[in-house]
């Protein structure tokens, strides 16, 4: 549960820090600061996402069966609901 709340916390740290880095990205100038932010954010799911997909795996080894339930159907809800991370990309004085 700790690695779960840790990983979670990671997550939304790293998606305020990217939108922090992105406020100021509103010239074409910054393009840079933007095409990091979105390594970063990409990065930084990924992790997340590989850290409970272990936690879950784990679960699944469990000799309690409604501990194994749970997990299995939290493995398969990720599977359904993969989402890529987009940002929209930074715009300059006049929308291109």
């Amino acid at each position: 549960m700790h690695k779960r709340k840790f990983m979670i916390t990671l997550q939304n740290s790293s998606i305020l820090l990217a939108l922090c880095l992105l406020t100021g990205c509103a010239t074409v100038d910054n393009y840079p600061v933007y095409v990091e932010a979105q390594k970063s954010l990409s990065r930084d799911a990924t992790v997340a996402e590989a850290a409970r997909i272990a936690a879950l795996t784990e679960m699944v080894k469990s000799s309690d069966n409604e501990v194994k339930i749970q997990a299995i159907k939290a493995l398969q809800e990720i599977q359904r609901s993969k989402r890529q991370v987009i940002i929209q990309q930074p715009k300059g004085m006049f929308g291109n």
